[in-house]
């Protein structure tokens, strides 16, 4: 079961999501969703609706992990699952970090949702430098955790190079985009 937009949006309300998180979640939608209908149009068969949904719930328990110090991404996935939603918490659970046995020959909306997340400071497109970048500066409090983002960045550019080598833009261009896009 996939719940609609507009029940997603519910849930946000519900679980007292604050609206920064909600319109961080709203462009990483836009992007995912396009995206995803992009890639189909080159021959993919992304599920744009799990990616919505994944997108839009990904940071549903954002803010309580933050006072219990727990995983925001395994609480949203465990949250999907209680609701009736396992492919949404599949998906949500990868947001920060990709399963390593992912199958690598084509494209995942999992890591569509994880990309996307990453192109989105606050709720503003930004490059993968220029998010990671943020990420050192807000969480990079040791050598550890310097090591963990270093890694995150390393996948997420893989995992850029995987989408646009399918797609006629490139990752710069994405912001422009998606942009105008909101315009029309």
């Amino acid at each position: 079961m996939i719940p609609s937009r507009k029940r997603c949006l519910d849930l946000l309300k519900e679980y007292n999501v604050p609206q920064n998180i909600i319109k961080h979640s709203l462009v990483v939608s836009r992007i995912a969703v396009f995206l995803a209908t992009e890639l189909n149009k080159k021959g993919h068969n992304l599920n744009l609706e799990e990616i919505e949904a994944a997108a839009l719930l990904h940071d549903i328990k954002k803010m309580d992990s933050l006072k219990t110090k727990t995983s925001h991404a395994h609480e949203a996935g465990r949250l999907m699952k209680e609701l009736g939603y396992n492919e949404i918490a599949k998906i949500v659970e990868q947001h920060v970090f990709l399963d390593e046995n992912n199958d690598s020959s084509k494209i995942l909306e999992e890591e569509l949702v994880n990309y996307s997340d990453k192109r989105v400071r606050h709720s503003k497109v930004v490059t993968l430098e220029e998010r990671f970048k943020d990420l050192r500066k807000r969480y990079g409090k040791d050598k550890e955790s310097i090591e963990v983002i270093n890694n995150l960045e390393r996948k997420a550019i893989q995992v850029e190079n995987k989408i646009f080598s399918n797609l006629t833009f490139k990752p710069q261009e994405l912001g422009k985009i998606i942009k105008r896009r909101k315009k029309h």
